[in-house]
């Protein structure tokens, strides 16, 4: 059975088109930090909303590093094409298997290509880990983040933020229970914060 992945986090925006026009394709999750997951049988949905002056042609959908599946009614249109009538949404649900068999976590792009130009979604895969978090008692938001985290938590104490290699980043100490970190110099990647009581949650960073 092949591998699929699930998308679990992503932010919110739309596409401008060319300079010459204000007529809109709208494309969610956005351009960036689409967060896949090893090993789900499911898979998520993208929304393609055309708010241009005529039907909107989806020619093909493609991906790097990614196997891509596009799927309307259950039919895969990442090769044979699609039309997204004027004013309407629809929503794909979409399937992605690396085409690397190394169990390293990689970055991959879908591509959107329309006649109105063509729209990415970056992806993240993470391989799994044994990190147990649904009892962690902090959290770290936003997830995936960009210029800085926030980590939440009782008591946090000394805070220690780790790359996916298990390599020390930085460490704090925080007073109580709120502590704010720049993240505007990482790399993007996956990372983990470790808490004063031995507990960690990951995060993403995807500028």
């Amino acid at each position: 059975m092949k591998k699929v992945f699930t998308l679990i986090a992503a932010l919110i925006l739309g596409f401008n088109l060319t300079a010459q026009t204000n007529e809109e394709v709208i494309v969610t999750p956005d351009s960036l930090h689409l967060y896949f997951h090893g090993c789900s049988p499911h898979g998520e949905i993208v929304t393609v909303t055309n708010h241009t002056s005529e039907d909107l042609v989806i020619n093909r959908c493609y991906a790097e590093n990614f196997i891509i599946e596009f799927l309307y009614e259950g039919e895969n249109i990442a090769e044979t094409g699609f039309i997204v009538p004027l004013g309407e949404s629809v929503e794909f649900e979409v399937f992605a298997t690396p085409t690397s068999k190394n169990e390293q976590d990689i970055f991959g792009t879908i591509y959107i290509d329309t006649d109105f130009g063509v729209y990415t979604i970056a992806l993240y895969y993470e391989t799994t880990y044994d990190i147990e978090e649904n009892s962690v008692s902090f959290n770290v938001a936003p997830v995936p983040a960009n210029d800085f985290i926030t980590i939440i938590g009782e008591n946090l104490g000394n805070v220690t933020i780790y790359n996916a290699m298990g390599q020390r980043v930085e460490e704090y100490e925080a007073n109580g229970d709120h502590l704010s970190v720049s993240t505007s110099d990482y790399p993007n990647g996956m990372y983990f914060v470790r808490t004063a009581n031995g507990e960690a949650r990951r995060f993403i960073i995807a500028h």
